[in-house]
């Protein structure tokens, strides 16, 4: 019995322990689950507070914390009266490798870009993602602002070397613009934008470039911003038109074609030729709307002029941008489709760079043209030979010679013209030369068996109707003198 009673005094006791011990783990799970919730509240605080300044695809910081460095950066220089630079920056052709590759290409590329572009420069610099394809590079402490241009020169040479993007090795450049604190301003604002304005001078300039900031690329953006705006307004309010220069086959001394010119019939002005806004047209995003329209218009005369017994080749130009557009083919096989008009009737005149850039997969798209049934004409073939040679593995109908080559006939100087008409003979390409002057030099480039020709010696681009009264009175025109 006593120990009945000892037994049941011992029970209450070892239960109360096991409730203790319970509580006390349970406490402890509580506090271990407590902390490591905490712990997940801050690492989320912590990946917020990440994305909130930094570039989420290349680990940069972003546009928000760039400016951020700049402030302090700009505070510090103010106070020790030291210079600072900022570098604008933005990856040549870079669009045209999203178009044709892919944007996980392109994904690919600013990664790799963002890379170098660190290891370019000090870690006491800071290298930021504005957008797009653009970035932005702060340097402190420099001792003038040659050093920034140096910097600036690392950045190209460290972009030289090829990207390997899936197995493929892009060549991929930089366009650079420099603004220097306090030299160019000591406005945060006004630095930027004063380095963008210098990026796209040293875009203008070509590939891989870099450029200080000057005054005068301040009144070129504000008079490229007007003609741009007016440019839109030509647009909007079809001010744009189509001239034609005929083309003649030296052997038969017909017009067989004619390359399609644009021309902007501005209501003050009158008459503004190419040269003088095609530039600001290409570095614009109005170059696709325009050229769709020039390619529309192409077509629908090439259909009128075959409904009126009159067929022509209608050649149209296409810039890199419209070339490598992932919608470049079907756009012309819905206007061939909805006109009626046989693609042997149609030619496109593409640049020998934009097939010369191994970036691109232009032989590609060359066959899906080419399935259409339109020519391909190959133009800015100066060089001669050597890229002519290149040339012959795309699938080309007719390469064209610049006028500077056929100047060279003036200095009684034919052997390039020679090789590059036989070579393109044997590749089965027909040779058209342009910008021909005189009858005397239209008579040589027979001889040396060139198949056609266009220039003023036969007549200068003109509206559609007056070219078709042109054509219409052909057989008066004395030949002899112009051949």
């Amino acid at each position: 019995m006593s120990c009945l009673l000892a037994l049941s005094g011992l029970v209450p006791c070892m239960l109360a322990l096991a409730y203790s011990v319970y509580r006390g783990c349970s406490l402890q799970r509580s506090c271990r689950a407590l902390r490591a919730e905490l712990e997940l509240h801050r690492n989320a605080e912590q990946r917020l507070q990440f994305i909130a300044h930094h570039d989420v695809l290349t680990g940069l910081p972003n546009r928000l914390q760039f400016q951020i460095q700049l402030e302090h950066g700009l505070a510090f220089a103010r106070r020790h009266g030291s210079l600072l630079a900022l570098l604008f920056i933005d990856i040549d052709r870079f669009k045209s490798i999203n178009d044709t590759l892919g944007h996980e290409a392109g994904d690919q590329v600013l990664m790799q870009f963002a890379q170098r572009l660190q290891h370019a420069v000090r870690e006491v610099d800071t290298v930021a993602r504005q957008g797009g394809d653009e970035f932005i590079v702060l340097l402190t402490e420099l001792h003038s602002g040659a050093d920034a241009a140096r910097v600036a020169d690392k950045i190209i040479a460290a972009m030289a070397a090829p990207f390997s993007i899936d197995g493929a090795a892009l060549s991929v450049g930089a366009s650079i613009g420099i603004a220097v604190y306090p030299d160019d301003d000591d406005d945060m604002d006004a630095l930027i934008e004063k380095a963008d304005l210098a990026m796209y001078a040293a875009k203008q300039r070509g590939a891989a470039a870099g450029m200080r900031y000057v005054a005068s690329m301040q009144a070129r953006a504000c008079s490229h911003l007007i003609l741009e705006t007016a440019l839109r307004h030509a647009l909007q309010h079809e001010e744009f038109m189509l001239h034609y220069q005929p083309r003649m086959d030296l052997q038969q001394q017909r017009i067989t074609g004619v390359k399609a010119l644009l021309r902007w019939q501005h209501p003050e002005l009158g008459l503004v030729l190419p040269l003088d806004f095609l530039p600001v047209l290409e570095a614009s995003a109005l170059i696709m709307p325009v050229g769709a329209w020039a390619m529309a218009t192409g077509v629908a005369q090439a259909q009128r002029w075959l409904a009126r017994g009159q067929p022509l080749i209608v050649a149209l130009s296409l810039s890199a941008r419209q070339f490598y557009h992932k919608e470049a083919v079907s756009s012309l096989a819905a206007l061939l489709q909805q006109s009626g008009l046989p693609g042997q009737w149609i030619e496109l005149e593409i640049a020998e760079s934009i097939l010369l850039d191994k970036n691109q997969n232009g032989e590609a798209i060359l066959r899906q043209f080419r399935q259409l049934g339109v020519g391909i004409s190959i133009s800015a073939v100066a060089t001669g030979y050597a890229s002519l040679n290149y040339l012959r593995r795309f699938a080309v109908d007719r390469v064209k010679i610049d006028q500077g080559l056929v100047d060279t006939l003036r200095r009684d100087d034919d052997a390039m013209l020679r090789a590059i008409v036989a070579l393109a003979h044997t590749l089965q390409m027909r040779v058209v030369a342009g910008g021909v002057e005189s009858g005397a030099q239209l008579a040589q480039l027979a001889a040396l068996g060139c198949d056609e020709a266009f220039g003023f010696c036969l007549s200068r681009a003109v509206a559609a109707a007056e070219l078709e009264a042109l054509l219409d009175s052909w057989h008066s025109v004395e030949l002899v003198s112009a051949a």
